[in-house]
């Protein structure tokens, strides 16, 4: 595998083709049913390229960050082409238009962990249209039938003779043939190599330094710029005087950006320094004296509340509730989250009032996009993004206000390359949360101890109007009630345990908080709190919590067969070892189904989380390696939020700022880490998001049976210290 090129375009390849008509291109077209929904319908959404020295590039829209996206879309084309696998290079396009746009996103953006089965039908759709065309003319050539003959590692092989003709020689040919419409899927038993642990195509780049990330990236002249940003989230500029810098060394110039104040210097250091002596001064405003304790009594008044909306119903919830004679009642928190990713916030630009283009590691491009349009009028042909790899997105690099203080840095100092590079404390005092939220339960039990009715009421922010959803269309699209947002919603309204009578209001609580999804949006919260709650519910019952689960399974395959398998793996029918607790969890998310068990120890020394099994249903494992990494990150991603992790508010502002305040999972923290992939014939499901949510609820889980210690506000070690490894 070739490394990505950054620099590839749709419109250079296709132009390339038309002029000196050396390479077929196939374009990728979506389902009907998607097309129908999208700006885009007819049109191409990407493209594979074939020239005639044999080599394969293939054009779409995601993000690499880490997840291993590209890589399983390789797989994909490689496969149904017959490729070679040495030859194919990734690339991605440089302008953000309808042609790359998911369709029920409405953008260019790398969300959702939709990077395979989104793309998985449509690419093997035009590898295997590409495929016919290059056997056909093969066999024009040959003069035999085209089912006599197969690709294969980047030949059309006659399998009666032996000849072979690769496919470069055959470009010119198959160019002049017809697209067919309804291409042969090769059957699953040639599929050699989707369903196996290829090695990722990017590894050797990232292992040898030759990877380019944001942070990597040089231009001739390059200047550098550090941002000194309003403390105060709502807060904006009310003066700064530039004279205060101007006799620091290296500094160039001072740029007002929003919310702050973007300083340019020969070097970051010196760019650093100057801003943070710049003589800045910031608005006051209504949020200088908010605190995480006054959001918490706005959130227990939103759910004190006697005319909150109801979001989701099913059956009379409140007539059972009502009658039935045992009731179970619980009420969980969780606190904001920065995202923390490994490399800091930055965008290189050279930005004229002409043309603009940036080098940035995103997961918006069209947020990007958006944001430029917004703020200063430039138009999408005149802008230019370099999509870098990225150390780390987790939805925080979705927005574009680095973007924004770049372009206006360059343009500042009329046009020369400037990177702008935020802090670590930029990025956690000054950056986007996940969002906090609170969540009462109220249930039902009959006398076999089963949950007849379930009322749940959830305060906190309806982030989703952020992201131009509208909640009563989205209700109507998925069966809710009005007031559905599923970036506050997921995980509860559309939880699969069979409750007859089931209700969810959301008392929205709006608070001067920039808010961001963080890796899993709502499940990452709604997962602890609903099964946390399945526990206080299964305790009650006096009943074994996979028992207790299960018995609320019924008809859902796939939650039962992730459930069986970690309790298989995990043992659960057996004693667990002296000393170690087990707790329990499955979530559903963003098509995938997970259960995790969580193996732990308590004593004096503090939490030592020993063991995570975990089982996914995620349809077909295209990269079963990845899959098994993917579940291994999220689960020390989702053990240190669970934790440790929390930002809370004082005058306005986050108390929190670096590593030694905000801490991140250590190594000798990490715990073993056991993944089982089920097939079962399920569609595609998402695998860089599903493995966060059960982390959290199976280890209080697993606290409470061997405390018997309730915990129900994360993180975990403000009530029970974690164990200290300095």
């Amino acid at each position: 595998m070739k490394p990505q090129d950054f620099t590839l375009t749709r419109r250079s390849f296709l132009a390339g083709a038309v002029a000196a008509g050396v390479a077929l291109v196939v374009p990728l077209r979506l389902p009907a049913a998607w097309a129908r929904q999208s700006e885009a319908a007819g049109l191409s959404q990407a493209y594979i390229r074939i020239d005639t020295n044999g080599q394969v590039t293939f054009l779409l829209p995601t993000s690499e960050m880490g997840q291993g996206s590209h890589t399983g879309q390789a797989q994909i084309l490689a496969e149904e082409l017959g490729a070679d696998w040495s030859s194919i290079v990734v690339g991605m396009p440089t302008q953000p238009t309808s042609d790359y746009r998911i369709p029920f996103i409405g953008q260019m953006r790398s969300v959702g962990s939709f990077g395979i089965r989104f793309w998985h039908d449509p690419l093997r759709r035009a590898a295997a249209q590409a495929r016919e065309m290059l056997t056909q003319a093969a066999a024009e050539r040959l003069g035999v039938a085209p089912a006599a003959l197969h690709a294969e590692n980047g030949f059309i092989v006659h399998s009666g003779s032996g000849r072979r003709i690769p496919f470069g020689e055959l470009v010119k040919d198959a160019m002049a043939l017809p697209v067919p419409e309804e291409p042969t899927l090769r059957p699953d038993g040639e599929r050699t190599l989707t369903g196996h642990a290829i090695p990722r195509l990017d590894a050797s780049a990232k292992v040898t330094g030759r990877a380019v990330y944001s942070v990597d990236v040089e231009r001739e002249g390059m200047l550098y710029g550090a941002a000194r940003l309003a403390p105060v989230f709502s807060a904006d500029v009310e003066s700064f005087d530039e004279g205060s810098v101007a006799g620091m060394p290296g500094v160039v110039a001072v740029v007002r950006v929003p919310r702050g104040a973007v300083v340019v210097a020969e070097s970051w250091w010196q760019a650093r320094q100057a801003a943070d002596a710049l003589d800045i001064t910031f608005t006051r405003t209504l949020a200088d004296t908010l605190s995480t304790d006054e959001i918490n009594e706005r959130f227990r008044e939103g759910l004190d509340r006697p005319d909150v909306p109801v979001s989701t119903l099913r059956g009379d919830a409140e007539a059972t509730l009502a009658s039935e004679g045992r009731v179970v009642e619980a009420e969980y928190s969780v606190p904001l989250l920065a995202h923390a990713c490994m490399e800091p916030i930055n965008c290189t630009a050279e930005a004229t009032e002409e043309r603009t283009e940036l080098w940035i590691g995103t997961q918006g491009q069209d947020v990007v996009r958006m944001t430029l349009e917004n703020a200063l009028q430039l138009p999408a042909e005149q802008l230019f993004i370099n999509t870098t790899y990225l150390g780390g997105g987790f939805g925080r690099k979705t927005h574009g206000e680095i973007a924004l203080q770049a372009v206006l840095a360059s343009r500042a100092v009329g046009g020369r390359p400037t990177k702008v590079l935020w802090t670590r404390e930029n990025d956690v005092q000054q950056g986007q949360y996940r969002q906090t939220m609170m969540c009462r339960f109220r249930a039902a039990l009959d006398e076999a101890g089963n949950i007849t009715g379930m009322r749940i009421r959830v305060a906190g922010p309806q982030m989703g109007l952020e992201y131009g959803i509208d909640p009563e269309q989205r209700a109507q699209e998925t069966g809710n009630l009005a007031n559905f947002d599923p970036f506050s919603l997921g995980g509860l309204s559309d939880m699969h345990y069979v409750i007859p009578n089931f209700v969810v209001e959301h008392a929205v609580v709006d608070l001067p908080i920039p808010l961001c999804p963080w890796r899993s949006i709502a499940h990452s919260f709604n997962g602890f709190f609903f099964e946390s709650f399945m526990d206080e519910c299964a305790a009650a019952a006096g009943r074994d919590p996979l028992e207790f689960r299960r018995s609320h399974c019924a008809g859902q395959e796939r939650m039962l067969a992730v459930l069986d398998r970690v309790a298989e793996m995990s043992r659960w029918s057996e004693p667990a070892p002296e000393g170690i607790a087990r707790g329990l969890a499955v979530v559903e998310s963003y098509g995938s189904y997970v259960a995790q068990v969580v193996e732990a120890r308590v004593d004096d020394e503090g939490i030592d989380v020993q063991r995570v099994h975990a089982a996914i249903d995620c349809g077909r494992a295209i990269n079963p390696a990845q899959v098994e990494a993917q579940l291994q990150g999220a689960v020390i991603d989702a053990l240190g939020m669970a934790l440790r992790q929390k930002v809370t508010i004082r005058d306005g502002r986050a108390e929190q700022s670096n590593f030694h305040d905000y801490p991140l999972l250590r190594i000798g923290e990490a715990p073993s880490v056991a993944v089982s992939i089920v097939e079962i014939g399920s569609p595609l499901g998402g695998v860089g998001e599903p493995g966060i949510p059960p982390l959290a609820p199976a280890l209080a889980n697993a606290l409470f049976a061997t405390t018997r210690q309730r915990i129900r506000y994360l993180p975990l070690t403000d009530h029970i210290r974690s164990r200290s490894i300095a």
